[in-house]
């Protein structure tokens, strides 16, 4: 695997933990570190209007911390048509360090498997076996192997499969041995007469410098094709039987992995079998290359620096199966543990972007315009444009620095920002309630807040009573103890709760001298980090 390193924000991402993802990913390439951008939810709506307002790309969607057989190296694919002889794999396998063949058809999809044990176990197997494989091997298979010359080929070759060796007249025996065999033999004009008459099927000479045209004439007549070799007979009774095709001899059951196959998946599928390495497949079937026991002992893991978050519920599925490098965040200290000492940057400030652009200029470096551009916008959503209580002099001192990079106004992109996404029209609830998504863990309990801008508050009137319909569907599966909505004001003035679930009598006695209407708004609360979850965990503790 690439060592990569991914940089995500949380789930159900919101505009400061893609953009900060973005950014510092940029900065790291620039600073020479291979990393990539990625994102473990989709884009808002308002994220998404900054990324293409600006022309930048969102970020690489990733699902897991697990690895996946293309995220490892593994050995390449040695492959091999089903055509391939005996001794050609032979050789070829001897010179391959997983000791596999694969053999593919002509789109090199996978057909089969031959291993160095299957063709040990052929070249040793008793005579019966071997006569099965001659015999339905092509014989240009055994002029090829035993690097001999075709004196006369017959049209139509036929064989039962036995091999004989002639030394001498002595060896000769019954003609009717011999018919559709294959016989390998010397210098002997009246010994080969007897062969091709008594229908062998084909005519090995060995050390023979001349053939006879009488020879060659009775072959014809007899249909004996005759090959010429310079081999010995020694050599040639340990390589003939390598003649036939491996298709012969290979494993069509096999046992592969597809190359998105998660490594803990295939390791424990490895354990229950006994071979050496197995075919890694695409899509398609094409073999990509051969996996063994060792790559998956001796993997590196994902990293991941985390940004805009530090807890693990909030983070990407299965992270302790990955390896954390780097934290910078701007909420409390979560519950994210690291098996060795880690880079970790938390400041109390109004947006994790802001952070990211302190790391540019303690670098001494300026981001591209565009990159500014978004950072600013990312800011301005975090603080609700320098309303939340969590706005500080840095932020905004930083946000101004970013506009005169991008050649931006704050007060017209703030303006612009917000009125195009500040509305609940044509999305849907499942939309809206996870538009902005975090759990947290507070004294034991399970606490879900989905936070959203609004311009008008007509607009949660009018789904309020589906919406709340929607969340109890939610928690039927979930199961928090308390999910709650803030529907939040863009000129930042305060929020519309909407909550259920078994502790939701707490958000009555946290924000009861706050509550303004009907309609739940309570004065002046705008931020989850700041007041929502500081009030309510201070509640839980006197619980």
């Amino acid at each position: 695997m690439k060592d990569v390193i991914h940089i995500i924000g949380h789930k159900n991402p919101d505009t400061d933990s893609i953009v900060s993802s973005i950014a510092y990913a940029e900065l790291k390439r620039t600073l020479g570190i291979n990393a990539i951008a990625c994102r473990i939810g989709d884009l808002n709506t308002e994220t998404d209007f900054v990324l293409k307002k600006f022309k930048v790309a969102e970020p690489v969607y990733i699902q897991t911390a697990k690895c996946k057989l293309y995220d490892i190296p593994f050995d390449e694919a040695v492959t091999v048509s089903k055509d391939c002889t005996i001794k050609e794999a032979w050789d070829r396998i001897n010179r391959t360090k997983n000791r596999a063949l694969y053999v593919v058809d002509k789109e090199e999809k996978l057909l089969g498997v031959v291993s160095i044990s299957d063709i040990t176990s052929i070249l040793m197997n008793e005579r019966s076996t071997n006569k099965v494989l001659m015999k339905k091997t092509p014989v240009d298979n055994i002029r090829k192997v035993l690097k001999g010359e075709f004196l006369y080929e017959a049209p139509s070759y036929r064989t039962n499969g036995n091999v004989h060796i002639l030394a001498s007249k002595k060896s000769f025996e019954d003609a009717d041995e011999y018919k559709d065999s294959i016989v390998v033999m010397s210098d002997d004009l009246e010994l080969q007469k007897k062969v091709i008459c008594s229908h062998a099927a084909c005519l090995i000479l060995v050390n023979v410098d001349i053939v006879s045209g009488n020879i060659l004439r009775l072959a014809k007549e007899y249909g004996c094709t005759i090959i010429k070799t310079v081999q010995d007979m020694l050599w040639i009774a340990r390589n003939i039987y390598k003649a036939p095709n491996v298709e012969l001899i290979m494993e069509r059951k096999i046992i592969a992995f597809h190359n998105h196959a998660y490594i803990g998946d295939v390791y424990t599928k490895m354990s229950k079998t006994r071979y050496r390495s197995y075919p890694v497949l695409n899509n398609q079937g094409k073999v990509l290359g051969a996996i063994s026991r060792y790559h998956l002992l001796n993997y590196k893991k994902k990293k991941f620096i985390l940004l805009d978050h530090n807890e693990g519920s909030q983070s990407i599925d299965d992270l302790n199966e990955g390896e954390v490098m780097e934290i910078i965040d701007h909420h409390r200290i979560g519950d994210i543990e690291t098996s060795s000492p880690i880079r970790f940057r938390n400041e109390i400030i109004g947006s994790t972007c802001t952070i990211i652009s302190k790391i540019y200029k303690e670098n001494g470096i300026v981001p591209q315009p565009e990159i500014a551009a978004i950072l600013c916008c990312a800011i301005i959503s975090d603080t609700m444009n320098f309303n939340s209580p969590t706005t500080t002099a840095v932020d905004r001192a930083i946000a101004a620095e970013l506009a005169d990079i991008a050649g931006i106004h704050l007060p017209e992109i703030a303006k612009e920002m917000f009125s195009a996404v500040a509305t609940l029209k044509g999305r849907s609830l499942s939309e809206i309630l996870y538009n902005d998504f975090k759990e947290y863990n507070i004294e034991g309990k399970r606490i879900a807040i989905g936070q959203i801008n609004i311009a008008e508050e007509e607009e949660v009137r009018e789904i309020k009573e589906d919406f709340i319909d929607y969340m109890h569907k939610i928690n039927e599966i979930n199961k928090f103890d308390l999910l709650m909505m803030c529907f939040t004001n863009v000129e930042g003035t305060g929020s519309n709760l909407v909550f259920i679930g078994h502790l939701s009598w707490m958000v009555d006695e946290v924000f009861k001298d706050d509550i303004m209407d009907d309609m739940y708004f309570v004065d002046s609360v705008i931020s989850r980090k700041k007041q929502i979850i500081p009030a309510l965990s201070k509640a839980f503790q006197n619980l």
